[in-house]
């Protein structure tokens, strides 16, 4: 009788396994989801699943009024059912570790001024990276934000680098997306939750960070900038998406890939565009897609454009309900939401300004651009962080994985920098960060069309 042991092992497919783990998660008493929901299809349109959630009452912990539906931007878009739910899911859990964690406490506030932290000797980030706004945005009337003071005293975090062994602190606001600035203190910035991924595997999760960092870094910085982008010409390399495309968009649809450069840091960054024919709204969308492979850039791009889509015409249909007052040049300055933007540029003059920013491109066929990367996570992330060292990148990092979160199986990171561009209000780009001046300075203050 052979003593060779037979283990059992159980399979489920895709759709079985996000339905367990929406199961664990959603509930209206005690979910990290309290609903989810879908939008219908627009008519002759791909079949494509679109859908939302709403985050569980993080507002409680800040003693805040409840938001609106959809306050917190919680999206997924598929072809499939399980890609449009797990990326809803994950969303999820990214949102609420930025608040969970400050109330835990894991990551301590301190209160004091930058001048106070200077004179003892403590290491904090220098006050060059506090200056995001010049004098005339500063001065415009409903601008959000104050200029940085070195003497107000202003909550901050201290958090180690991925680059070597030592810690800085850096301010709350910028890198706790849960932190309520004090009354007396001056809001620098908007926190976003750029460069916070979750993932059931560790590395994949800093990964996904690192390169959502550098996504928002490159699309703001062409969009605000002077650099051009790649229009991508589809061949042998793109094969599989070309007979994905083929089969679900016809010629006169068919969306439009431009690779986005970064000046200095690895992986691909691609926007994709979408047009409606015949004059239809949305007239055009935009989505951002990254990572080490091109193909996959290009469909993730893909399924933020859908989504942006979907989002775009109820933005449109909520102008139709409640009409903007003002002037054009009011609209394009007050845009300080991340939904008034999309629906902008999916009216037909906020088209032709999007047409205008990308018509600077140039063409190359896919198999000319950079080579996918096609190493473990971790040895990616080993790579993406050695380029922020030798350009002299300061990059910051958190595991903001709480014990809930990690008990669904997952870890959630958060990596940040100070010499990188964020995704900002679109009103509010960030015009005096020195990180212009890689994309040929701060040339276009139009508003980004990006979520």
């Amino acid at each position: 009788m052979s003593d060779t042991q037979l283990t059992l092992r159980v399979w489920r497919d895709e759709d079985e396994r996000v339905a367990a783990l929406q199961n664990r998660m959603q509930g209206r008493l005690s979910g990290l989801i309290t609903s989810i929901g879908g939008l219908n299809k627009p008519l002759r349109s791909p079949r494509m699943f679109v859908e939302g959630a709403d985050l569980t009452g993080v507002h409680l912990w800040q003693n805040r009024p409840a938001p609106k539906a959809g306050f917190y931007h919680i999206g997924g878009f598929g072809f499939l059912p399980f890609e449009s739910r797990i990326r809803v899911l994950g969303e999820t859990l990214e949102r609420y570790a930025g608040y969970a964690v400050v109330r835990e406490g894991r990551l301590p506030i301190m209160m004091a001024s930058h001048a106070e932290l200077v004179e003892r000797g403590e290491p904090v980030i220098d006050s060059t990276a506090l200056t995001f706004f010049d004098a005339a945005q500063l001065s415009r009337e409903h601008f959000p934000y104050q200029p940085f003071d070195p003497n107000v005293v202003m909550g901050w975090v201290r958090v180690p680098s991925l680059l070597d062994h030592t810690e800085a602190w850096v301010p709350a606001q910028q890198f706790l997306l849960g932190y309520m600035t004090a009354d007396t203190e001056p809001w620098l910035i908007s926190a976003v939750t750029t460069g916070t991924a979750a993932h059931t595997v560790p590395d994949a999760a800093l990964r996904g960070g690192l390169y959502e960092l550098i996504q928002l870094d490159t699309a703001i910085g062409h969009w605000y900038g002077n650099t051009e982008s790649v229009l991508i010409e589809p061949d042998e390399r793109l094969a599989a998406l070309k007979g994905f495309l083929e089969q679900h968009y016809t010629s006169t649809v068919a969306p439009e890939f431009h690779y986005l450069p970064n000046p200095d840091l690895p992986g691909f960054t691609v926007a994709c565009l979408l047009r409606s024919p015949n004059g239809a709204v949305p007239a055009i969308s935009c989505g951002l897609g990254s990572g080490a492979s091109l193909e996959r850039a290009m469909y993730r791009a893909l399924l933020e454009t859908v989504g942006v889509h979907a989002l775009a015409g109820w933005s449109l249909l909520e102008g139709a309900i409640e009409p903007t007052v003002g002037a054009e040049e009011e609209r394009l300055a007050g845009m300080f939401d991340l939904e008034s933007n999309v629906g902008y540029y999916a009216s037909q003059d906020g088209a032709r300004l999007v047409e205008k920013r990308f018509a600077q491109h140039i063409r190359m066929p896919a198999s000319e651009l950079p080579a996918d990367d096609t190493r473990s996570p971790r040895e990616i992330v080993r790579s993406v962080v050695g380029a922020f060292r030798s350009t002299g990148k300061r990059l910051y990092w958190a595991d903001l994985t709480t014990t809930d979160i990690r008990q669904l199986g997952f870890t959630v990171m958060r990596v940040w920098s100070p010499d990188t561009l964020s995704l900002p209000l679109p009103s509010a780009p960030p015009a005096a960060h020195p990180r212009f001046a890689d994309y040929g300075g701060f040339v276009n203050p139009l508003p980004h069309p990006y979520p």
